[in-house]
């Protein structure tokens, strides 16, 4: 790449690591929140669903205003937005009043991660969208793995509220170098009903395959986020602390997975390795979580699992980011909400299946996920008629 790509992709995957650090970092500040405001704990949790849920219904709106606006603006609107009212959120004088500038932020920064993936679509072309969708996806494991502790640190440091204001300071600077530095793309709908782009989005071949595929993935992502760690600390009788270190080789696995799978995406059939990586999970996830295997072993399966993963999600994106290129923002809207009911399913059928048969019940279920995204997937790699 040069220059003006490698600036535009730094944009995109500091813009991401961003926003999803400012909904992500509320989890280590609850306990923090919850005595300085003197409210219950459960209570302080609310906060954490404040931003999530109204930027998981927003997304689909986001991606229809991005398609007419242009993705710069939808961005930076996002990044202030959020930048203000992080401020807003440090001076909260209770919990209702920071209940609200967390549903704020979520609501208007659902305008920023699908404007961002659109504009992967618009700036790359085919032949190097998938390395750069996982440059995008990067975002998520760099805000795990850097930015919420970060958050953390300041706030154990300084205090939650310093915390908000330091996450508001960072979305400010963000707006400011996307308003500076990220490329102007034309509005690529104009003088369109809504109806007209959404007839044109669910004219795509095999759209509810797309969509459904990825709802399972993102299913099977979420319970193995959500209940990899209490897994690794009940089976090895770890606190927290001793499980930090293998939580972030986890990460690093991601990450590796999304370099990877971003090169295989550029040179292989897209669809096909989203269905040989699912296939490959739910295979890994059987024996994490069904067989009793020594320390080192589980954690190499973990690693392997979210490699794994990981490594299907550029090229699936990437897929789905050819199928609409004038309606790209709306397309990728669905895909937001997909994203978003995948990660609530995922926990839910985590939670059933443990309560049903424990962790062997959660082997069963990872086989299952991994087994029907592939399926799903499997009509997209026949080419669509013509």
């Amino acid at each position: 790449m040069n220059a003006t790509p490698d600036r535009n992709m730094v944009l995109i995957t500091a813009g991401v690591t961003g926003i999803v650090t400012s909904v992500t970092m509320i989890g280590p500040l609850l306990l923090d929140i919850s005595r300085d405001l003197g409210i219950a704990l459960g209570q302080a949790g609310l906060l954490a669903a404040a931003a999530a849920v109204p930027q998981a219904l927003f997304s689909p709106f986001s991606g229809l205003l991005s398609d007419r606006l242009g993705r710069r603006p939808m961005i930076v609107a996002a990044f202030v937005s959020v930048g203000v009212l992080s401020f807003a959120a440090a001076l909260a004088p209770g919990f209702v009043a920071l209940a609200a500038a967390r549903f704020g932020a979520g609501l208007l920064g659902s305008l920023a991660p699908t404007s961002l993936m659109a504009s992967v679509g618009d700036l790359f072309p085919s032949e190097r969208r998938a390395r750069a969708m996982g440059w995008f996806n990067m975002g998520f494991s760099f805000a795990a793995i850097g930015g919420v502790p970060i958050m953390a640190a300041v706030g154990g440091a300084l205090g939650w509220r310093w915390a908000f204001a330091a996450i508001g300071l960072v979305m400010l600077l963000l707006a400011g170098s996307v308003w500076l530095w990220f490329p102007r793309i034309p509005p690529t709908v104009s003088g369109t009903s809504v109806l007209a782009t959404y007839r044109a989005v669910w004219g795509v071949p095999r759209l509810l395959n797309l969509l459904g595929a990825n709802l399972m993935e993102r299913s099977l992502f979420g319970m193995v986020a959500i209940y990899l760690p209490a897994f690794i600390m009940l089976s090895f009788h770890m606190s927290a602390v001793g499980v930090a270190p293998v939580l972030a080789l986890v990460a690093i696995g991601a990450i590796v997975g999304n370099v990877l799978g971003g090169r295989l995406g550029d040179r292989f059939h897209k669809p096909g390795i989203f269905v040989a990586a699912q296939i490959v999970s739910a295979a890994i996830g059987l024996g994490l979580f069904g067989a009793r295997l020594p320390f080192a072993a589980a954690v190499a399966l973990a690693v392997a699992l979210t490699l794994c993963n990981a490594a299907s999600r550029p090229a699936f994106l990437a897929y789905g980011s050819d199928q609409a290129p004038r309606q790209r923002g709306a397309l990728f809207g669905l895909i937001a909400l997909t994203n978003q009911s995948g990660l609530v399913i995922g926990s839910a059928v985590g939670a059933a299946a443990i309560g049903g048969g424990g962790y062997r019940g959660m082997a069963v279920a990872a086989l299952l996920q991994g087994a029907l995204a592939a399926s799903l997937a499997l009509p997209l790699l026949r080419p669509p008629r013509a």
